[in-house]
C-alpha cells in the first residue's frame, strides 16, 4: 500500500467516517416494502362519535348560526364592532 491510499475500512484512519455515513444511511432508511409485510398506521383510528358529541355539535352550530346572523346585521363597522364588543363582555350562562 502506497502512501496516497487510505483503507476505508481501516477505524484507525478515515474509517471513522464510513462508520458515521453507515449508521446516518442505516437511520434515514425506510423499511423495505417488497416483503410484503404493510407498515401500521402511526395514529390509531377514532372511536365513533355517540349521540351526545353528535347533539352538542348541533348546539354549536346552531350556536355559530346565530352570532353570524347578529353580527351580519350590523350597519357598518363601528356598529359591528360595538356588537363583538358586546359579545365579549357578555357573561355566559351557567348551568348547575
Amino acid at each position: 500500500m502506497g502512501a496516497n491510499q487510505a483503507h476505508l475500512d481501516d477505524i484507525r484512519g478515515f474509517g471513522i467516517f464510513v462508520l458515521i455515513a453507515e449508521a446516518l444511511r442505516f437511520r434515514s432508511r425506510e423499511p423495505d416494502q417488497s416483503d410484503g409485510a404493510e407498515i401500521a398506521p402511526a395514529v390509531a383510528p377514532l372511536p365513533s362519535r355517540g349521540l351526545g358529541d353528535r347533539i352538542d355539535d348541533w348546539f354549536w352550530k346552531q350556536r355559530q348560526s346565530a352570532l353570524e346572523a347578529y353580527l351580519g346585521k350590523a350597519q357598518d363597522v363601528f356598529e359591528l364592532e360595538a356588537r363583538i364588543r358586546d359579545l365579549e363582555r357578555e357573561i355566559p350562562d351557567r348551568c348547575f
